[in-house]
């Protein structure tokens, strides 16, 4: 990958995965003093912001928050694109308004490189959620959890193309690369991919060519 060419670094992965916890282990050298935009964290911000006002029906208080953390976003997306900086962005790809941030920067001329974090089960990401908002952390539904966690891998797959690089992690200690696909081919693999369901099931257009690989060697 050529890091002198202006790169969008996706990191995305389930709720409960530890993107947040360990975003700078996966991180490219020439992204090591770049400030990520965290979705969750922006939101949780602004929510604060506006609870302390004292005057918003806590109802709102959410969506509010939301909407501020999207024209947030936004604003520092196309700044990045106007002077050709590099962007981390953390985020889930589970639903298509996700992916207008990447077409944002494919037609601002962006390389895009996924690094895709992720757990063995669903039960996995809940028991792990469960146990961030005993720390004070903020709560995610199991229904939410398990939805991303499914339609993160399902867009991913039917959108393969949209990245030049591809790097998957196992979260389940502590982040381990399994695979790098380069160009649409892969030019690493650990053995281990081949024993996660979600690598199998879910990505079901790179298992083949990870399998093919590792059984090349």
């Amino acid at each position: 990958m050529d890091y002198t060419k202006p790169t969008l670094l996706v990191i995305s992965g389930p709720n409960g995965a530890g993107k947040s916890t360990h975003i700078q282990t996966m991180l490219p050298d020439a992204f090591g003093s770049i400030y990520s935009f965290d979705r969750d964290n922006t939101r949780l911000g602004f929510e604060k912001q506006i609870e302390a006002q004292g005057n918003i029906p806590e109802e709102e208080v959410f969506g509010r928050a939301t909407r501020m953390m999207e024209d947030r976003l936004i604003h520092e997306m196309k700044e990045a694109i106007i002077l050709k900086k590099h962007f981390v962005l953390e985020t889930p790809l589970s639903h298509p308004d996700y992916w207008v941030y990447i077409d944002l920067f494919e037609q601002g001329g962006y390389q895009i490189q996924l690094n895709y974090l992720c757990l063995d089960k669903v039960s996995n990401c809940i028991a792990r959620v469960a146990q961030r908002v005993l720390e004070g952390g903020h709560y995610v539904a199991p229904n939410t959890i398990k939805g991303v966690y499914d339609k993160n891998l399902e867009h991913i797959n039917n959108n393969i193309e949209a990245f030049k690089l591809i790097e998957l992690y196992d979260g389940m200690i502590v982040p381990t690369l399994l695979v790098t696909i380069n160009d649409g081919k892969v030019t690493y693999a650990d053995e281990d991919a081949l024993k996660k369901r979600w690598i199998k099931s879910g990505l079901t257009v790179l298992y083949p060519n990870i399998k093919a690989y590792l059984n090349s060697r």
